[in-house]
């Protein structure tokens, strides 16, 4: 079924949210690391700058407090490629997300044809996994909001996060994007000029749309989006 017309599991946060992190499960059966390992070959095939880095992996979502545990990103990769390996992993990947709210209306960006999850797809601006960037164990999901704005569109100043509003999982990857609001100072002229001066090829396209206009185009976003759109309609 087309992302767009599922109804995603979604979880209401408080914006004071605390996440914990313990010991990853290990993988103790051959045959399960043999297959992840395949996709991940077959993968890098394709891919060759792919880096197999640290993953955030939830064990537990509430309101008012995420847990779980960082895990190899080639492990969610065979999920999302295996149904048969995902019904044995089990995982739940993290993701950050937003709407990114200008003075022009909210911007959208299509997912990179090439992209790896969900090509060709409209959302809010930015989105990525949460990564382990630094080397130790600190979660901070501002932070890693702020660094794929920064990566994606090419804004590092000028913006305030509020947030998060939301947890949307994704009923076949299992991935759990946190949804925010960015409010940008910049109108989207400036921000589209970024986005191709700086920004990496995550999206090929950016759109701004004004909030009166909002309403059609929510059955042609991923359902993360959508819900942040109806959370956050002024």
């Amino acid at each position: 079924m087309n992302p767009t017309e599922q109804s995603w599991s979604l979880t209401a946060l408080s914006p004071e949210i605390a996440v914990t992190c313990h010991e990853a499960p290990p993988i103790s059966d051959p045959a399960l690391e043999r297959g992840i390992e395949a996709i991940w070959q077959e993968t890098l095939q394709k891919h060759p700058g792919l880096y197999n880095g640290r993953v955030f992996c939830l064990s537990g979502l509430a309101e008012t407090a995420l847990t779980g545990f960082w895990c190899e990103y080639r492990w969610v990769l065979a999920q999302m490629r295996s149904a048969e390996l995902g019904a044995r992993l089990k995982l739940r990947s993290l993701a950050v997300t937003a709407l990114l709210i200008c003075p022009d209306g909210v911007v959208l960006g299509r997912r990179n044809p090439s992209s790896l999850y969900l090509p060709g797809f409209w959302q809010g601006v930015p989105a990525g996994s949460v990564e382990a960037r630094t080397g130790d164990e600190t979660i901070d999901l501002r932070a890693q909001l702020l660094k794929e704005l920064e990566e994606e569109v090419g804004l590092s100043d000028g913006v305030s996060v509020s947030g998060p509003f939301l947890a949307c999982e994704h009923d076949t990857t299992h991935i759990v994007d946190i949804g925010f609001a960015i409010h940008a100072g910049q109108d989207f002229a400036a921000i589209k000029a970024a986005w191709r001066a700086r920004a990496n090829d995550e999206y090929d396209a950016l759109e701004c749309h004004p909030w009166h206009e909002i309403a059609p185009l929510t059955s042609r976003v991923l359902p993360t989006t959508r819900a942040l759109l109806e959370r956050l309609a002024p």
